[in-house]
């Protein structure tokens, strides 16, 4: 009989998934699946540096210029040097610098499959075959926005997508993204734990505050954008909290005094953004306009179909209680309004800053619903009682738009061979 994964009754993903780890042995479709992704990333990062307009280029010829012995070189860049540094030492060592920004950015899509494929088997729990679980961690890193033919032709540009193929930045703050949600997660889930026992003296270690500190400033060297959603998202989440337990103040001060060396930095890469530390003509403006409060409720609805479909057929009786869940959907929210008011102006009108923090939370979206589709699809396969004609169809036709949602991904990459554009 083929193994399930087994772990322990509870909505913290960390616990969760370093029981799955523990139980980890070979399983040769998913490192298949791994070397595929990684394969044809490298090859598509190779192949788009022939096209010196593309983010992942003009990226690559900055982390080229970075100098070591000029702190000046990177300093300037401080705003979201975590790719730029990486590339740049390894073109130090003496690696073409094509070849190293193709490997740091495919090494980061590999670790996003890693990562979400190891959220999937937590949320998707008993009863799921591993093979399934492979399966969907696989489509995890192919799906993209709905393909509607004569509104959304180019699949990405005015809709944005989970998965885009064109920046590299946005591969790294994936990857921080995957590590820092669930661990706020986590450090709720451990505030409720401890409460119990200690009540209003409840803290948070001081290790796993540190921490948590460590992975948001890292998400920030990134690329802040992520943030501009997990920041607020963090802030309604704990306030919220903090009205039902207004007696634990002390762990809701520790959190404030975790997430303040973020905010400052996000501050300060705002400051570097509009010109106000660095001279660069480019600012942002306010303002909603019907135009713009559809295109952002548009863009949420053709790339998250599929997980917003699964939030309204699968009735799971723990999901009020799941932090990152909860948080997840958060930012989804606030990403959408802040795509709607929030525009760039100057040299960087048009570069769509304010809608990268939505395609970050629709992966997130997609991860924690398509493991939670699968689970009461499983479940709803093991079930006794005489099947409902209703809860097939609606299984049915959770399958077809994740199909949909497939062959448009497909479409997407194809798109972008056969047009050589970025988008």
């Amino acid at each position: 009989m083929e193994e399930n994964f087994l772990m322990q009754k509870t909505l913290d993903p960390v616990i969760n998934a370093a029981a799955v780890l523990k139980k980890k042995t070979a399983d040769w479709p998913r490192l298949l699946a791994y070397g595929l992704v990684f394969a044809f990333s490298l090859w598509m990062y190779y192949w788009q540096d022939q096209f010196i307009y593309t983010d992942f280029h003009v990226h690559m010829m900055v982390a080229g210029s970075f100098d070591f012995a000029d702190l000046h070189s990177i300093t300037s860049r401080l705003a979201y040097p975590a790719w730029h540094l990486c590339v740049s030492i390894l073109y130090q060592l003496g690696i073409p610098l094509v070849w190293a920004a193709s490997l740091v950015t495919s090494l980061a899509k590999v670790a996003t499959m890693f990562l979400g494929y190891l959220l999937i088997t937590v949320i998707a729990g008993e009863g799921v075959k591993r093979k399934w679980i492979t399966l969907a961690g696989f489509l995890l890193m192919l799906v993209t926005g709905i393909l509607i033919p004569g509104v959304n032709d180019t699949v990405y540009k005015g809709i944005g997508s989970p998965n885009v193929w064109h920046n590299p930045t946005q591969m790294m703050v994936n990857v921080s993204m995957l590590l820092s949600v669930p661990f706020v997660s986590h450090c709720w889930h451990e505030f409720e734990r401890i409460y119990p026992l200690k009540g209003r003296s409840t803290l948070l270690p001081w290790s796993k505050a540190a921490l948590l500190m460590v992975l948001l400033l890292f998400s920030l060297a990134c690329k802040p954008t992520f943030m501009q959603a997990l920041l607020p998202a963090c802030a309604i989440f704990f306030l919220i909290q903090w009205i039902r337990h207004p007696e634990c103040s002390r762990f809701f001060l520790q959190m404030i005094l975790v997430f303040l060396p973020a905010a400052l930095y996000f501050l300060l890469q705002y400051l570097y953004y509009t010109g106000v530390v660095v001279p660069y003509t480019s600012g942002v403006e306010f303002g909603v306009t019907a135009q713009s409060a559809w295109n952002s409720i548009r863009g949420i609805l053709i790339t998250c179909a599929f997980p917003l479909y699964a939030l309204l057929v699968c009735h799971d009786k723990d999901k009020g209680k799941d932090a990152m869940l909860n948080l997840t959907l958060l930012m989804v929210l606030i990403s959408a309004l802040e795509s709607m008011f929030f525009r760039e102006t100057g040299l960087r009108l048009g570069h769509g800053n304010f809608n990268w923090a939505s395609m970050s939370a629709s992966l997130m979206l997609w991860i924690l619903m398509l493991g939670r589709f699968i689970r009461s699809f499983a479940a709803y396969r093991q079930e006794s009682s005489p099947r409902s004609p209703g809860r097939s169809l609606a299984f049915g036709a959770g399958f077809a738009l994740l199909l949909w949602h497939s062959l448009s991904g497909v479409y997407y990459i194809v798109y972008l061979f056969s047009t050589n554009s970025s988008f």
